[in-house]
């Protein structure tokens, strides 16, 4: 039997959407795959309605995030899987061993005139190993991004590990090393499934010790944990009524235990929250400052690309018209025909196919244009694809491609040949005056001066780009969480191939096409030498020659300031940036609460808590 969310009336409470930024209460959730971090969530939900478990029974449930577990008969030792809510897209836990919470997700709880937002997040230690992991610590960086402080890190354990073991070394390190050091006095330690420890942190306390000890030999870094920051909960409670909601009985004396556990679980809800609204802001942007740099630098690769076929484009236009003006001059008074770039910013990502069958070429102004023919899915909010990267692995799973054979169902071509875009990129042909003087023969002086002016500025832009990008890479490569894929390589190989595309349909471009060459042949040829320079760095030990990531923002927006193509450069970065925000924003869920839930014992408490003003 699934336990389906509760229909809430007219009179539910809803987070205050006029709640100041500054004033919501962010608490991000963190911890080793199945400690517990949904079912925290889904039991904080029970508690702030019903005052007891037995109220709680004759209520109906208030389920957050679906879930599943299972339970043994206690009679039959049969084994049950009860199923709380209905499975979505976010959450996997029909899966045998695999990791539930796919990707990060906000919960927006409404406390008094304030909002209470917990972010759940993937579990470390994922059981499809270790390059997950880093990809769900790019994940949760990427995520945060969007907010400007936390209240409180939560570090959920389990109160009874026996051992040091690798994994759970790894765990406790990761979440360390990806914290800036600022965020220490925000550091809350949370102990799942106290019940069976007697509400005490149990064997895990000795080690979680001797981890932080170890840290602060080797980082110098003090990180607190006592009982002022260590909370201890149970989560079976919330099992127990799953249990009944799904029809079991369960004798009086468990009932009587699992009743202690909530009343337990509440006063410490009371405590927790008393403690994390006294912690200091932390600033999400000191922890996401190597990873923000690392965004921005990833959003780069196809603006970078469309500016290099750009500057291609009209260093060969201000050729052919210099050609034309030595034996015309009069054509000079029309000025130097150029390519404008126009970005259009789309109000829902997309996936389009960009393979050769779906496209055609189309005369425009005495230009050959290449026009795509299918949008494939128009509102793609496919969960972790990169957008603007091509041949990303994740639109095989977009809802247009045939699952059986990865093949489109909308254009007939297989998912490689698609890619997910937050914006349009149109060029228009314009003049540039260059000069209103009747002199024929000082008109034709000037005009070829100003051309070649105009060629050699735009030469030297392609310079300055290919320099900036050439140092932006190299940081990636030093510093990145993630692998990196030569996204810009890619990019100009499918430039290359449309501008062959135009030639076979009559297009002279023959120096556009040599342009992009060499300059795909001269990014290969340096990646490939500071790949190895990076390689011999890290085994030395110095990287003093690396960019921070403060730099990083400074390099960009020197690109910004590019007198021809900045501007356009900086509208393409803002509208990836403006696609993610409007993503992200996908991935939040405001919690509405049964209008009981403004008289029960623990959301007055809480009311009245997070009405303390906080320390400074």
């Amino acid at each position: 039997m699934a336990w389906n969310y509760p229909v809430q009336d007219e009179s539910a409470l809803k987070p205050n959407p006029y709640c100041p930024r500054e004033q919501e209460i962010n608490i991000l959730l963190l911890g080793p795959t199945g400690v517990g971090k949904t079912t925290f969530i889904n039991a904080f939900a029970n508690y702030i309605v019903n005052d007891t478990l037995e109220d709680a029974v004759q209520d109906e449930m208030q389920v957050i995030i679906p879930s599943s577990f299972s339970f043994t008969m206690p009679e039959s030792f049969d084994e049950k899987t009860i199923i709380i809510g209905e499975q979505n897209d976010n959450e996997n836990f029909l899966a045998d061993g695999e990791s539930s919470t796919k990707q990060c997700r906000s919960f927006i709880f409404p406390i008094g005139d304030r909002n209470l937002r917990m972010i759940d997040t993937p579990g470390i230690g994922d059981t499809r190993g270790i390059e997950q992991d880093t990809k769900n610590f790019h994940e949760i960086l990427s995520y945060l991004a969007q907010y400007e402080h936390l209240n409180g890190v939560c570090i959920l354990l389990k109160p009874n590990e026996e051992r040091l073991t690798i994994l759970f070394r790894f765990c406790v390190n990761e979440l360390l090393r990806h914290l800036h050091v600022n965020a220490k006095e925000n550091i809350i330690f949370i102990f799942t499934n106290a019940r069976a420890t007697f509400f005490a942190p149990g064997n895990t306390k000795k080690l979680i010790e001797n981890l932080l000890r170890k840290h602060q030999d080797e980082h110098g870094v003090v990180i607190p944990f006592s009982k002022e920051n260590t909370f201890l909960f149970d989560n079976e409670p919330f099992r127990y009524l799953a249990v009944r909601k799904n029809g079991i009985q369960l004798d009086d004396q468990q009932t009587q235990s699992y009743s202690r556990s909530w009343d337990h679980s509440v006063k410490e809800y009371s405590r927790f929250m008393s403690h994390m609204i006294t912690r200091p802001l932390h600033a999400v942007a000191n922890t996401i400052s190597l990873n923000e740099a690392e965004q921005l630098i990833r959003k780069l690769p196809r603006p970078i690309a469309e500016t290099a076929k750009l500057i291609e484009e009209n260093i060969q236009l201000a050729q052919e018209h210099k050609n034309k003006v030595l034996s015309n001059p009069e054509i000079a008074l029309e000025g130097i025909p150029q390519n404008k770039a126009k970005v259009i910013q789309l109000r829902h990502p997309r996936t389009v196919c960009v393979g050769e069958n779906c496209c055609r070429i189309i005369d425009v102004d005495d230009e050959k244009k290449i026009e795509y023919l299918h949008i494939c899915h128009d509102e793609c909010y496919l969960k972790g694809v990169v957008q603007e990267t091509l041949y990303d692995p994740k639109l095989e799973e977009c809802t247009a491609m045939n699952p059986e054979d990865g093949f489109c169902t909308v254009c007939d071509c297989h998912w490689l040949q698609h890619k997910h875009i937050t914006y349009e990129y149109k060029t228009n042909r314009t003049h540039i005056n260059t000069t209103t003087t009747r002199s024929r023969e000082r008109n034709q002086r000037m005009s070829l001066s100003d051309i070649d002016k105009r060629i050699s500025d735009l030469r030297e832009e392609a310079a300055k780009i290919q320099d900036v990008y050439k140092q932006l890479a190299k940081f990636l490569h030093a510093n990145s969480i993630l692998p990196i894929n030569d996204d810009i390589l890619e990019y100009l190989q499918y430039f290359i191939r449309e501008e062959q595309m135009k030639q076979n349909a009559g297009a002279r471009n023959d120096e556009i096409i040599a342009g992009l060459r060499k300059t795909m042949d001269e990014f290969t040829n340096n990646m490939e030498l500071f790949k190895n320079a990076i390689r011999e760095q890290k085994e030395s030990g110095d990287m003093t020659d690396t960019l921070n990531p403060e730099e990083i923002f400074d390099l960009v927006g020197t690109l910004y300031e590019l007198p021809i193509t900045g501007e356009q450069i900086r509208q393409q970065v803002n509208g990836i940036k403006f696609g993610q925000e409007n993503y992200t924003a996908h991935r939040e869920r405001s919690i509405e609460l049964p209008s009981k839930a403004a008289s029960s014992k623990v959301m007055k408490d809480l009311k009245n808590i997070v009405s303390i003003r906080r320390k400074k």
